[in-house]
């Protein structure tokens, strides 16, 4: 039997089994109207498809982590069936307890820090930069890329995207998506707010 080089023994035990490579796992949503959580109103379908189980959190993202950091990913999906562009922005929606009580979106950069970067209390960079000195590129671009952010939506198409909260204390069928600020870019003017539930059968 041939014996490894005492140098590579040495250095094999010391790195130890290499990391898997976070993979990227595309998004494939179906039409808005075919979800069961969802408001069709002013022509515009928007839907939401809570992600609240570790096991539907893995089909989104390459880790685990999302929920067991205590975070609810939501896919968002808008249809936009009207003659002018509009606008909603992820900081715009929110997710609306029994009481009445509002919960903001957390930023994608921040689920990042909390799941990858294990110094508790560190404040929560910014700057994409500052992201990839500390956490994966393919896991920092994937993120990135399905956040939903900004979203700018032409005429008679769609778009989707992922917005995350704090996972809530109560179950997701009492709870309500709200979207106050879905926005006329086209003629510059607000639209009726969006507002619905997340219980049923799916």
């Amino acid at each position: 039997m041939r014996r490894l080089p005492l140098f590579l023994g040495v250095l094999l035990l010391t790195v130890g089994p290499v990391a898997a490579r976070y993979k990227i796992r595309p998004i494939k949503p179906r039409p808005a109207s075919e979800y069961p959580f969802r408001q069709n109103f002013q022509k515009i379908v928007i839907a939401a498809d809570p992600h609240e189980s570790r096991a539907r959190v893995l089909e989104l993202f390459d880790t685990p982590k999302v929920h067991e950091k205590g975070f609810l990913p939501i896919l968002v999906i808008v249809e936009n069936n009207n003659g002018f562009a509009i606008q909603i922005d992820e900081t715009d929606i929110f997710l609306v307890d029994p009481q009445g009580g509002r919960v903001a979106t957390v930023p994608f950069e921040e689920v990042l820090w909390r799941i990858s970067v294990k110094k508790p209390g560190t404040p929560v960079p910014g700057r994409r930069e500052i992201l990839l000195k500390e956490i994966d590129k393919h896991m920092v671009d994937d993120f990135e890329h399905k956040s939903f952010g900004e979203k700018m939506i032409a005429p008679n198409s769609s778009d989707h995207g992922v917005i995350f909260f704090p996972l809530p204390e109560h179950p997701i069928s009492e709870l309500r998506l709200y979207f106050p600020a879905v926005y006329n870019i086209t003629d510059r003017e607000p639209l009726i707010f969006f507002e619905f539930g997340l219980g049923g059968d799916r």
